[in-house]
């Protein structure tokens, strides 16, 4: 029996891209994103800017903290309409290199949010529009996919 090496299974990132979760059809409703900041106050964000881009990364994932640093630089090109709110699963991140980044955006502690949005395995996006509807979300694989998918997604809704 022959055993096949696991990085070979491993898609390459640019040849992936994020399917639109909202079709027209029947949109997913937000959920609030409730957990703990970094200097463990509670916090409820109600996702009712009009539009906030939802970034779930951890400090233990290859690639993650590259990308969100890309984006916190990408967000000032960003429409001024769209928020950023990098989610963080709470237990096992690394403290120091969270509160490092976290003057550039504002950070939230949140399993709950994980659980809410489905999110396996990081980096994965989710755009909110004011209405609370999720527009657009996918794995996260750059930072110009995530601009793209955020591009195309407000390009529709205007």
């Amino acid at each position: 029996m022959t055993t096949s090496d696991p990085a070979s299974r491993v898609p390459n990132p640019e040849h992936l891209v994020a399917v639109p979760m909202f079709l027209g059809s029947r949109p997913e409703r937000a959920r609030p994103v409730t957990g703990v900041t970094l200097s463990g106050e509670s916090v409820v964000h109600r996702l009712d800017d009009p539009w906030t881009l939802l970034l779930f990364v951890s400090t233990a994932c290859d690639g993650c903290l590259e990308l969100w640093d890309e984006l916190v630089r990408a967000h000032a090109t960003l429409p001024t309409a769209v928020t950023l709110l990098v989610v963080v699963h709470g237990s096992g991140e690394d403290a120091s290199a969270l509160s490092d980044r976290a003057r550039s955006a504002p950070v939230v502690m949140s399993e709950q949010a994980w659980e809410d949005y489905g999110v396996h395995s990081p980096p994965f996006f989710v755009l909110v529009d004011r209405a609370g509807v999720v527009r657009t979300e996918g794995v996260a694989w750059s930072i110009e996919q995530v601009a793209t998918a955020v591009a195309k997604t407000l390009d529709r809704s205007s």
